[in-house]
């Protein structure tokens, strides 16, 4: 019957004036309208209850399957059956990294306090399964949790608390937080929960050659004598584009030191260079070098979708 007084109290405001029908699985509760004898509490639901003009009727739990789907939360996917496919795949991770290995040796073992082994599979506090760094499988997982029609694109916290339920593995936090952020199912219909942002400003006309340049990189080229990435610099005066050879994996350092071989050395130290939020480009050492040289560092839009 509590749960009957919620419903009504809940929607008031849509009942009140209608003539309804409640239907229940509890017959005690259906006789509740002619029961004789009140107990207090009883007495002052029956007083709420005469503003609305509906019957009780009982209905058995057998043929009553629509309120049992919408009142009961249905193991739909990994998160919640340990017994997917999910769990081969993270068998199969285990075989794979030194490091991992050497855990499942050892909670076999029973060498570690904070582990243990049992059907080939790594357990930590709460029985949750460990997740070594296999393939796709974390970002799967994380999938799972956040982009499957059951988990409907939550926010951090509850993702969070999604994927602790079952799983484990180092930094879960962080990379929770970085596969919300970059949802892009998430960007395009969220609503921003932050202050609108302000008018864009167009980057000043240079007024010079090598005053200004934009830079980027072209990844994922043919490989060429050991490099696949061009580091591109294009003067915004005068359009002449300098196109640097890189390696694949082309660090802050590294890519400091092409710019100052490739341009600095030919032309000028700059005024301002426009890049994206590249991490090579926002990281601590790029910033801090060119703050000594006495460049600006502007930088382009972000993705907005």
């Amino acid at each position: 019957m509590t749960a009957v007084v919620h419903c009504l109290r809940t929607w008031r405001h849509y009942l009140l004036g209608s003539k309804f029908v409640v239907r229940t699985d509890n017959i005690a509760t259906s006789y509740f309208q002619t029961q004789k004898k009140l107990s207090p509490k009883q007495a002052r639901w029956q007083d709420f209850l005469a503003e609305f003009d509906f019957m009780m009727e009982y209905k058995p739990g057998k043929t009553n399957a629509v309120a049992d789907a919408l009142s009961r939360r249905v193991e739909l996917a990994a998160i919640s059956r340990l017994e997917s496919p999910l769990l081969g795949w993270i068998k199969e991770g285990l075989q794979h990294g030194a490091k991992v290995r050497i855990l499942l040796e050892l909670t076999r073992e029973g060498k570690s306090r904070q582990f243990w082994c049992e059907d080939d599979l790594v357990y930590t506090k709460g029985r949750r399964v460990y997740v070594p760094l296999y393939d796709n499988l974390r970002r799967e997982i994380l999938r799972e949790c956040h982009d499957s029609k059951w988990a409907g694109h939550s926010g951090i916290h509850r993702t969070l608390a999604l994927v602790e339920e079952r799983y484990y593995w180092p930094q879960l936090r962080d990379d929770v937080e970085t596969f919300v952020k970059t949802c892009l199912v998430c960007q395009q219909d969220k609503i921003e929960q932050k202050s609108p942002v302000g008018l864009l400003e167009p980057l000043p006309i240079p007024e010079r050659p090598w005053e200004s340049v934009s830079m980027d990189f072209i990844v994922n080229l043919p490989k060429s004598e050991g490099c696949q990435t061009l580091m591109v610099v294009v003067d915004r005066f005068s359009k002449y584009a300098t196109f640097i050879p890189a390696k694949k994996d082309c660090p802050a350092k590294e890519a400091a030191r092409l710019f100052m071989k490739h341009v600095v050395k030919y032309w000028v130290v700059l005024t301002t260079i426009v890049s994206d939020h590249d991490p090579r480009f926002t990281g601590r050492f790029w910033t801090e070098l060119f703050k000594l040289l006495g460049t600006s560092l502007n930088f382009s839009t972000s993705l907005h979708p």
